[in-house]
């Protein structure tokens, strides 16, 4: 153990290194925790998940040990930032991170989510629940991978210990609505708290963040919830779909898994980011905006490798004196260049942002908290009132942009002239395209045009070739005639994986 790096609310971070020299991360109880069975029990149900889960998108737990009557985990040492320090970094850097890289980012997440989703032991699902989703536990290292970490209080039918019905455990401003009235949970829990995320990094602002928890709490049941395109004008609209589909009260109208959400995020990237890949474009920016620390750290695994004393370590959290922000829910904050310039130039790397307001320090008070969780417990018991439908209908309805004034050129003063009958403007054919399930990236000719459903209006002439990709289908190919309107709708087909160890194609038919 050669440094404290961090220390939560149950447990400390360790600097380690292993008799071969690897840097790891040793976390344990809290000393004054360490004797209380409840504590414990959550500490082992968190290695348990960790050691059940092998994917690149979750953080790695190598083993689970004892030693002097202490619990410890060894742990894989990620070297990054988290993504609440990325966008306070970008905020002091007076910049926001494109949206092709944040849809990136929320896309690996929700296939690390997935993964532990979808756990069992001996073909019984084990209906893992994260619950703790937040900026916080979700890591971007400097090579541009991202990682979900701290399972320590997820649900499932594996623990050990057991949450009681109506008690509530994590960041309650990235609870969803079901979390927040102590009600059972499922996968969509964490599609809510996703959304939150996605919703944050994209316009860097605090979605559910107010001045006590009891007010964190009713935002996320009830207070109307801004498009982010109100704020940002350039915000894509396909973009804007899938988050707010991701923060649908009703969980029945969410997406119903982390996969079907990173599907749509991986076709929202494409589209954004053209043919770039992301994980590069990720790397880039991460070394560019943390070049400070980059160093640091890199000087801190050359001590643990040699075996010499490291120093002070650095702080686990970046600018931590950045405030982020809150969604204004009256006045719209000043928008973002217009979509009109450029989209595609914010979905490659940090792009100017308007300078955030000054740090609020609110002063905090611990029996607020308490009596506000029972109140609002008790609220949502009685059920709502008609104050909080209005509210409900208000987030169906947001406020109209205004359109921008047309561009009226004169007529320019000309002499006299025969009378000449001018050719007809050419017309224009419409073209729908529709596809079940919608979100397809459409190209024609071998250029992009949105995603569906869409209508284009093109010249007449020749067939044109149009592609619909969506990410986990096969894609769909056809010449259309552009002689007149036309609707097509398609039914995408899952692409299913060969397996492995098929055999080769021997030219016979395989009948079972």
């Amino acid at each position: 153990m050669l440094g404290l790096l961090a220390t939560g609310g149950m447990s400390e971070l360790y600097l380690g290194r292993e008799p071969s020299g690897r840097a790891v991360v040793i976390k344990r109880i809290l000393p004054h925790l360490a004797r209380q069975k409840a504590f414990v029990s959550m500490f082992i149900d968190e290695a348990r998940i960790g050691t059940m889960i092998h994917h690149p998108n979750v953080v790695e737990i190598y083993e689970l040990g004892q030693a002097g009557g202490e619990l410890f985990m060894v742990m894989e040492l990620l070297e990054g930032e988290n993504t609440s320090s990325l966008v306070r970094r970008a905020i002091s850097r007076d910049q926001r991170l494109g949206y092709g890289l944040a849809a990136h980012i929320v896309a690996e997440a929700c296939r690390g989510l997935d993964a532990a989703h979808g756990l069992t032991d001996d073909g019984r699902p084990l209906e893992i629940v994260h619950r703790d989703v937040s900026p916080q536990n979700v890591f971007v290292t400097y090579a541009g991978a991202v990682k979900v970490l701290d399972f320590g209080i997820a649900a499932g039918s594996h623990r050990l210990t057991h949450t009681a019905t109506g008690q509530l455990k994590g960041k309650f401003a990235y609870m969803s609505p079901e979390q927040c009235r102590g009600e059972a949970l499922d996968r969509r829990s964490d599609v809510f708290s996703l959304g939150v995320v996605l919703y944050e990094l994209t316009t860097q602002r605090r979605l559910f963040a107010r001045k006590n928890e009891l007010q964190v709490l009713k935002a996320v049941c009830d207070d109307p919830i801004a498009r982010p395109s109100r704020d940002l004008a350039d915000y894509p609209p396909m973009l804007e779909d899938i988050c707010l589909r991701a923060l649908a009260r009703d969980k029945r109208e969410r997406y119903a898994t982390a996969a079907e959400m990173a599907d749509d995020l991986e076709a929202a990237t494409q589209f954004l980011l053209g043919a770039t890949d992301p994980r590069r474009v990720l790397g880039d920016t991460m070394r560019a905006l943390f070049a400070d620390r980059l160093a640091q750290k890199a000087s801190l695994a050359q001590h643990v490798r040699a075996g010499t004393d490291p120093g002070a370590l650095p702080a686990v959290d970046a600018d931590e004196n950045v405030e982020v922000p809150e969604v204004s829910l009256a006045t719209p904050v000043q928008a973002a260049p217009s979509r009109a310039s450029s989209s595609l130039t914010a979905a490659s790397g940090p792009v100017p942002v308007p300078p955030p307001r000054p740090r609020r320090r609110a002063a905090a008070a611990a029996a607020v908290g308490v009596i506000a969780v029972a109140a609002f417990a008790a609220a949502v018991a009685l059920g709502r009132t008609g104050s909080d439908r209005d509210a409900a209908a208000a987030t169906a309805a947001p406020p109209p942009r205004p359109a921008p004034a047309p561009i009226v050129t004169p007529a320019p003063i000309v002499t006299p002239a025969p009378i000449v009958t001018p050719p007809p403007a050419p017309a224009t054919v419409a073209l729908r395209l529709e596809t079940t399930p919608p979100g397809a990236a459409i190209t024609l000719d071998g250029e992009p045009h949105g995603l569906t459903p869409m209508t284009i209006d093109l010249p007449p002439g020749p067939a044109v070739h149009v592609e619909l990709r969506r990410a986990g289908y096969a894609t769909v190919r056809q010449d259309v005639a552009r002689d007149r309107d036309r609707t097509l709708g398609f039914e995408l087909r899952k692409r299913r994986p060969r397996a492995a160890d098929a055999p080769p194609d021997d030219g016979f038919h395989r009948f079972d």
